[in-house]
């Protein structure tokens, strides 16, 4: 990790993706000293699932509406 925080990716990941500087990234934790890096997506999400503070899952949309499309993509 460099002094201002970034995460440097090797070279040969970079380029088997392909990954470019810009690209945005979701940073999980999941135990201590292991995480999981995901490249997020370059076209807007039509849905995220979440979990609500009861542990149950929740879909959320931008535009406020499930269609049954989207209920397909999530099958």
């Amino acid at each position: 990790m460099s002094q201002n925080g970034q995460i440097g990716i090797p070279p040969e990941i970079r380029r088997a993706d392909p990954l470019e500087p810009g690209n945005l990234f979701s940073f999980d934790r999941l135990t201590p000293g292991h995480y999981l890096l995901t490249k997020l997506a370059t076209e807007p999400q039509r849905f995220t699932i979440v979990t609500a503070d009861d542990g149950l899952p929740v879909i959320r949309t931008n535009g406020g509406v499930i269609t049954a499309q989207m209920v397909k993509d999530i099958e």
